[in-house]
């Protein structure tokens, strides 16, 4: 993981945090209109400090404890919205035109998520620690955000899950779980997800041969 004090959205990459690098990606999509970054109580100032001067409308709000919650307090501070993307401060170098993808597709869906195929063998292994079964790679894809959501359907959905304790490892698998489909898109290799100092490296090193992710 990396080694940071304080929040990973506020992580430096070549000159700007992660947050204001996937936040600057996401003002340039023409299909976001506003946007709103849910971030750990107490960050609020800093994070609005960080995002003077983005080129689209931006409200900075508390998150909670999880992941969902989080997604939840940025839902609620946008009422009058009728798409909704969301999308990780991690993926700091996601390009505009997957934004703008992923919100299109709501014309015809009313979920929509970026995948890419799984190059490695997955193995499903036992807690013992020995392997139960290979699965079949070309049924399996690796979800990426931005996840969008039609904003009526996903107020339910969270809804629905607040009621039954339900906490989902990304914003589609509580529109999964209403029997809603859940439609994929192609995502972006490139749409890297920083979690580790090797990852910073590796994003650095993107940014450093592709000037047009700057």
């Amino acid at each position: 993981m990396l080694d940071h004090a304080g929040p990973k959205a506020f992580v430096e990459l070549a000159g700007k945090s992660l947050l204001r690098r996937a936040a600057d990606n996401a003002a340039a999509a023409d299909r976001v209109d506003s946007i709103v970054v849910a971030v750990s109580a107490g960050s609020e100032h800093r994070a609005s400090s960080d995002l003077q001067g983005l080129s689209k409308p931006v409200r900075v709000v508390a998150g909670g404890p999880t992941r969902q919650a989080s997604a939840a307090a940025a839902l609620d501070a946008a009422p009058e919205t009728e798409a909704f993307a969301v999308h990780d401060a991690a993926r700091a170098l996601c390009l505009p035109l997957l934004f703008d993808s992923t919100l299109l597709a709501l014309n015809d869906w009313e979920a929509v998520c970026p995948v890419i195929p799984v190059s490695d063998t997955i193995k499903e292994v036992s807690e013992s620690g020995v392997v139960v079964s290979t699965l079949d790679r070309s049924k399996l894809v690796a979800v990426q955000t931005p996840q969008a959501i039609r904003a009526d359907l996903y107020r339910r959905a969270q809804a629905d899950a607040a009621a039954a304790g339900f906490v989902g490892t990304d914003d589609v698998s509580l529109v999964e779980r209403m029997g809603v489909d859940v439609h994929v898109i192609d995502g972006d290799a490139t749409n890297l997800k920083v979690t580790t100092k090797h990852d910073l490296l590796v994003a650095a090193s993107m940014l450093q041969h592709t000037p047009e992710r700057e």
